[in-house]
Formats: structure tokens, sequence, C-alpha cells
């Protein structure tokens, strides 16, 4: 078993140690941002959750786990001071080059936490370029979705577009990095969603056109964050709502969802397209 998990952490006997001793060696990647996230929380909110995410995995698992960068693809967010963004083709290079880099050396297990939803296609790229370009092994596991926690954060995002530097991402970063939120910030704090009141109707999901008229919902967002919302907040709940608890419950069945896919993948054997000879 590792005692470290960060791969940057660790020397390279004990890299190679652990990669003899580890029948079905998993890497675990995950990338966030550098980006707004409203008047009171870090600029690198998703970067510094997904770390957490991840190494809390490899911990379970005596995983190693790879955070190649900071910055994400958050081009729409570049209204707003201290953003970073990287193009497109950079992000697929970084994650390309971090797996092509560790598959060199021995690795076909890769899984791939996001914390940043403007990274979705591009990662969602990567993992399928990557399986066949190095013939290993890539996995984005996402869940529990059926828990009583998960329903209530899917609720909220449906009712009050509660995906960005809302209640449930303060939740989050309170608890796992509570002395870097400026919650002082947010006094006397309103919503400045700027969005057609026919659209705000849509927000309902009891209604029995819910499907079809929430992804119109997404279709007629405008496509930067300053364009409808001057705070950098989205949706119309209060970010003073954020309850660390309920995050903390959320963080750990998510991290026993993954970790649990990961021991169940480990005794799959290496299917033949994998092998480095065939």
């Amino acid at each position: 078993m590792l005692s470290k998990f960060w791969i940057h952490e660790l020397t390279r006997p004990a890299f190679a140690e652990w990669l003899a001793g580890e029948s079905a060696p998993v890497a675990v990647i995950g990338i966030g941002s550098i980006e707004q996230h409203g008047p009171h929380l870090p600029l690198g909110m998703d970067s510094l959750a997904v770390r957490e995410y991840i190494h809390a995995v490899a911990e379970k698992t005596d995983s190693v786990c790879v955070h190649p960068c900071f910055p994400g693809y958050s081009p729409h967010h570049m209204g707003f001071p201290g953003t970073i963004t990287f193009s497109q083709e950079t992000l697929l290079g970084v994650l390309m080059d971090t797996v092509g880099s560790l598959a060199g050396h021995g690795i076909k297990r890769f899984v791939f936490l996001n914390g940043h939803g403007g990274n979705t296609n591009i990662l969602n790229l990567a993992v399928q370029l990557a399986k066949r370009k190095f013939r290993v092994m890539t996995a984005v596991p996402d869940g529990p979705g059926n828990t009583k926690m998960a329903k209530i954060y899917t609720d909220r995002q449906k009712r009050f577009w509660d995906v960005h530097s809302g209640p449930s991402e303060t939740g989050v970063a309170l608890l796992l990095f509570k002395e870097l939120v400026e919650m002082w910030r947010l006094d006397g704090w309103k919503p400045s969603l700027e969005l057609d009141s026919k659209l705000m109707e849509y927000l309902d999901p009891e209604r029995e056109d819910h499907e079809m008229v929430s992804q119109l919902y997404r279709a007629c967002v405008q496509p930067n964050s300053d364009d409808f919302t001057d705070t950098g907040v989205w949706g119309i709940n209060d970010p003073n709502d954020a309850d660390p608890e309920e995050a903390r419950v959320r963080f750990e069945e998510k991290v026993g969802f993954v970790a649990d896919f990961i021991r169940l993948w480990k005794t799959i054997p290496l299917p033949p397209a994998f092998k480095d000879e065939i």
C-alpha cells in the first residue's frame, strides 16, 4: 500500500514499487478550473475541490492521483477578472500527454474526475482518443444518483439553476477549504440572474413538460456569465444557505461510489485489445 498518493510526492523507487506490486494499477486524474466564482468563493474553487476528491479516492483504492493543471476551459467566465482559460486544444493536449506519459510506464486503467462543467466535452473526447491511441482503459464514473442527498442536489439544480457559486457549491467550499471563503461579501445578496421571465418559468420540475423545457432553457442561456449575471453567481437561491454538513454527506458518498467502482474494475482481467502484445 502507498503511504502517499499524489504522484508528485512519490520518489521514483516508490512509484516503481507501487507499479510492480499492483496487479491492476489505477491513475486517478482530476481537472477543474481557475475562474470567477461569484464574490465569495476562491477562483480555484473547481480545482481545489477536485483535488480533495481525487486524493480521497486514491487513498481508499491504493491508486496514484494526478492533478495535471489548475486552469480548465473557461472562456465563458472571461468577462470577470481573475479567470484563466486554456484553449480546447491546450486542455486536450494536457490530458493526452498526461495519459500518454503514464501509459508509457505501464498503467492501463485511468479514472477521470471533472470538477468543472466547461471541461466536459473536452474530457469526453480525451477519454475516447486516449483509449485508442494508448491502448488503455478509461472511465469517468459518476454517482451515486439515487441517494437521498443526490436527489436533494438534483432538485435544487432543476428548481433554482444551482450549478455555479450557489449554496451547493458554497457548501463544498465551506467543508473543504473554509479559510478561503469570504462569506461576508454576500451581505445583502440578491439574485442577479437576468433571464426572460418565460425561461424562468421553465425552472419548475413539477411541470409535465419539464424534460423538454429544461433543455429549451439551456439552449436559450446566453454564452457568457456576464451576459446574464453581474455577480457571477448563477441561479436564484441564496449562497448564504450553504450547508457544509450536507456537502460532507454528498462528498463521502461520491468518493465511496468511485472507490467501489475502482475496486470492482481491478477484478476484471485486462481485455486483449489493451494488452501490449496482442
